[in-house]
């Protein structure tokens, strides 16, 4: 099997894995709010992963690299924190769609950094999935209600959580840039590693300055399968990305594993009960349409 199909794989295993983990993730913080769950994520990878990147410490700690993983993981904190907010205050079959703002952004700067192409059909998909991204992230009143109020000036609604993930987009689109770069220059576990177990680090000290050890440990002993299920999931998702984009294109396996929000869009409107507008199902059908017509052109 070539590389570009084992790299395949991977994509489609972090698009399945990222689906259900990002369910799971939303259910865990409405149980112990987002800086728990995003610590408990974090320092499970944090320990999982060791025996993993113990060959790769002589690379970790050149300093060029132990800078960059640094500013990775200032990147990785935002990212999380703003994305985090977001999975409490909204929907998680919205905020899901809306998230794959980040593929056309993530591509961008693999054209830039990586010195990748895009052809002409492949930058159609990706203003497909842009405009897709618009259908879903405004609330559900009707175009004609949102156009007359827009003249009557009137305040704009939004949907809950989505400015939160706009802000989660930019740094996440950097996060993508530096996972596959690290997964290169270092390793794919390396590059999940570092900047997850630093975090936790930082999230530990802000827990207890600002709640105290006895809420986390409660917390565990509460829903101790949620979490471990949730951490579980959500690090096997980000290894896969980074092993997918370790060897292939980071703007084609972005663009795959972005169908991650489709499974997640599904289980929130299965699961959950949530409703969405027709047009939020559209511009849900424009990304899905899109992510899959990348996967097949592309193969």
């Amino acid at each position: 099997m070539d590389s570009f199909k084992i790299s395949l794989i991977f994509a489609f295993l972090a698009m399945i894995f990222w689906g259900v983990g990002d369910f799971l993730i939303q259910k865990t913080i409405k149980k112990i709010g987002e800086f728990q769950t995003l610590l408990f994520i974090n320092l499970f990878a944090g320990l999982a992963l060791i025996p993993f990147v113990l060959k790769d410490f002589p690379l970790i700690f050149d300093w060029p690299n132990i800078l960059l993983l640094i500013i990775m993981t200032i990147i990785d904190l935002l990212y999380s924190i703003f994305l985090f907010k977001a999975y409490n205050k909204g929907k998680l079959s919205v905020i899901e769609i809306a998230l794959i703002g980040e593929l056309p952004l993530t591509i961008f700067l693999g054209l830039i950094f990586f010195g990748e192409k895009l052809s002409f059909i492949e930058t159609f998909l990706v203003l497909l999935i842009i405009l897709g991204v618009f259908l879903i992230s405004k609330s559900k009143k009707n175009w004609k209600e949102k156009i007359k109020e827009y003249f009557l000036g009137r305040k704009f609604v939004w949907e809950k959580g989505i400015l939160f993930v706009f802000v989660a987009i930019i740094f996440s689109s950097f996060y993508n840039l530096l996972v596959a770069f690290n997964a290169r220059t270092i390793s794919a576990f390396t590059s999940i590693w570092f900047p997850w177990t630093l975090s936790s680090i930082f999230l530990l000290i802000y827990i207890i300055y600002k709640k105290g050890l006895k809420s986390s440990c409660k917390n565990i002993i509460n829903y101790k399968k949620l979490i471990f299920f949730t951490a579980l999931i959500d690090t096997a998702a980000w290894i896969f990305y980074a092993l997918a984009t370790q060897k292939e294109e980071l703007s084609i396996i972005t663009a795959i594993v972005a169908g991650y929000a489709v499974i997640a869009m599904i289980l929130d409107i299965k699961i959950n009960k949530q409703k969405i507008g027709n047009w939020q199902y559209l511009g849900a059908f424009f990304v899905f349409v899109g992510v899959i017509i990348i996967s097949f052109i592309t193969n």
